[in-house]
């Protein structure tokens, strides 16, 4: 997500020093990239923080024993959580003490975001236009903060959303919807198709040793 972050900071930048852009798109290029930053830090001060973490805990289990007028056990939901979060500060007490064990990690996440970015601008590329490189690192970075927000629609808002910033960039919205479920099937549908494939045959092989 931090990767995202950099790359939507970098474009936004490009794209607000280099080109002219609407009044709209400039604030809505300022907004995402200050609740994105705000969502990082706070998720970070949680992570090296765990009395407050185990706090807003305690404020969203009773917000929801209020909502569920006692119904739900809140103790033990409230142990289960608290032993996940326990194992998560662990986790990050043993990150923090080899700070170097996250070199290769770092690599390889930076390696998938450029491989990753580099899907959307080979589309356009594809279809025989020269979208600036900015545009495309803006809109994927949109596009997979969309992704990670829980709001239970996981096919059609991101096409949306995406086509919706090409045609404000002001690329054709026949083009911008084109280039959008190219880009889908290639980083969304493909990776299912694959992924249950790999799962099947997973499965096959497991029933052929037991048997």
């Amino acid at each position: 997500m931090t990767t995202t972050l950099i790359g939507l900071l970098a474009g936004s930048a490009i794209i607000l020093l280099d080109h002219k852009v609407t009044f709209y798109l400039s604030s809505l290029l300022i907004t995402v990239s200050a609740g994105t930053s705000a969502t990082i830090l706070l998720l970070l001060y949680l992570s090296l923080r765990r009395g407050p973490a185990e706090r807003l805990i305690d404020w969203v289990l009773g917000l929801a024993s209020s909502i569920s007028r006692g119904r739900l056990n809140i103790a033990k939901w409230r142990e289960r959580i608290l032993n996940v979060l326990r194992s998560f500060h662990q986790g990050i007490d043993v990150i923090r003490a080899h700070p170097r064990n996250l070199i290769k990690p770092v690599i390889f996440s930076v390696l998938s975001w450029f491989f990753y970015l580099s899907t959307y601008h080979m589309v356009f590329y594809a279809l025989g236009l020269d979208v600036p490189f900015a545009v495309s690192m803006v809109v994927f970075s949109i596009s997979v903060a969309v992704q990670t927000v829980p709001v239970g629609i996981p096919v059609g808002l991101v096409e949306i959303v995406m086509t919706t910033l090409y045609t404000l960039f002001n690329i054709d919205i026949a083009i911008s919807g084109t280039a959008t479920t190219l880009i889908r099937v290639v980083t969304f549908w493909f990776r299912i198709l694959i992924g249950y494939a790999a799962a099947q045959w997973i499965g096959v092989e497991a029933l052929l040793r037991r048997s």
